[in-house]
């Protein structure tokens, strides 16, 4: 099973049909209270919506996650929340760890429409951590378990506050889904031209189908594709930052230096200085 930017382009363009697993391993349906598990098992499942959130952690390997409106791609040391009520598909590489906490939907409001994503603190990882210490029963007993939960939902308007990141919308058109079998295809060498051609428009029309369809310019539908795969390279291949800049399209390590770090507020350098010091 492929978990990869690769892949998530290339979902894009399947329709998003979130039928009902009949083995779940996350669901938490009959759950009397909040709880958090590790889960190294494959994923591979789907829901309408469940009556929980879910934070989950990537400690190690990649996730993708599909909506109606798109996907993300969640690698080593990033979190998504996932609302309760919101359909989804996911699924996960071989050799993932994830930990996810089933939140209480009444303990705090969530901020955003659908699901978000966001590096993980510090204090993130602790918690979680912790959470998957206690059993069910404990926390459902109420006290500090309890209490622990509460807080954890509260402090998730705070971890994700940032800009939405690592998501692709999906494609409807099939010139769209020609362009994004292009960007699958050409990620290291795409260019407006190129893509104009695979989807049978003019460049000018191209632009203007991209803003209309996917609510983003060719540009940004490119960084974001672009910025997406560094990240999984970065994090997951052990790569010098030189080599990540070429396989992705930049010229120079200094261009993708700019650029990784006007979209995750950090340099490629001080990501992988912290994902060592994290051991993700």
């Amino acid at each position: 099973m492929s978990v990869s930017t690769r892949d998530r382009l290339e979902r894009l363009t399947r329709p998003f049909a979130p039928e009902a697993s009949t083995r779940r391993l996350i669901a938490a349906e009959d759950a009397a209270a909040p709880y958090a598990e590790t889960v190294t098992a494959q994923l591979c499942e789907a829901s309408p919506g469940d009556r929980m959130h879910k934070l989950i952690l990537v400690e190690t390997g990649q996730l993708d996650v599909e909506g109606a409106a798109g996907g993300w791609l969640i690698v080593a040391g990033h979190l998504i929340f996932v609302p309760a009520d919101r359909a989804f598909r996911m699924r996960s590489a071989p050799g993932t760890t994830l930990l996810v906490a089933h939140l209480e939907p009444a303990d705090a409001a969530w901020i955003h429409h659908g699901c978000w994503t966001t590096a993980a603190t510090p204090l993130a990882r602790e918690m979680l951590a912790r959470a998957v210490r206690w059993s069910p029963a404990q926390v459902a007993d109420g006290g500090t378990a309890r209490m622990f939960f509460r807080t954890l939902s509260g402090l998730c308007a705070e971890w994700f506050a940032n800009k939405r990141m690592l998501w692709l919308p999906v494609v409807q058109s099939e010139p769209m889904r020609r362009v994004a079998l292009y960007l699958r295809d050409h990620l290291g060498d795409a260019s407006l031209e190129g893509a104009a051609a695979a989807s049978g428009l003019s460049g000018r029309t191209l632009q203007r189908q991209c803003r209309a369809e996917l609510g983003m310019s060719w540009r940004d539908l490119l960084r974001e594709a672009r910025m997406m795969r560094g990240l999984e390279l970065l994090a997951g291949q052990r790569m010098p930052v030189s080599a990540v800049a070429r396989q992705i399209g930049f010229g120079t390590s200094a261009a993708f230096t700019t650029a990784f770090a006007r979209r995750f507020e950090m340099t490629p350098t001080e990501y992988v200085a912290r994902r060592c010091l994290a051991a993700w």
